[in-house]
């Protein structure tokens, strides 16, 4: 595996780590954001294992969320069809946190940590194979 996949996938799991430690403290919103970092990073990590490393960051989880798709799931059949739909669930929700004056709870901070550990499971599988 490349140097650049095993600092993101260390990044990754850091972003989780982070994401528990919220939860743990009753930090919901930050809780969901790191979550959904977690995936992203797990997801850039494959896509380098492969060679594929976006041009630039502008828009990147856009990038991530088409090439990760196509790459990951539909062509090299690497992950299950379901990673497609966690990412975008926890951008939603990320963006929620973010953007909207709505509170996160302590149900979908839970559940976007169930889906962070599940993706990040899956990479992990895939990894190191």
């Amino acid at each position: 595996m490349s140097e650049k996949a095993i600092n993101l996938w260390r990044k990754a799991c850091q972003a989780l780590s982070v994401a528990e430690l919220a939860y743990e403290n009753g930090f919901y919103d930050e809780a969901v954001c790191r979550s959904y970092f977690a995936t992203l990073k797990a997801a850039l990590a494959l896509l380098a294992s492969l060679g594929l490393l976006p041009k630039n960051t502008v828009r990147i989880g856009y990038w991530v969320q088409a090439n990760f798709a196509n790459e990951c799931i539909h062509r090299r059949k690497l992950m299950p069809a379901e990673s497609a739909r966690w990412l975008a669930e926890l951008r939603n929700l990320r963006v929620q946190a973010e953007y909207t004056d709505e509170m996160m709870t302590e149900r979908k901070a839970r559940q976007a940590i169930k889906l962070a550990r599940e993706f990040l499971a899956a990479v992990e599988r895939r990894l190191k194979s």
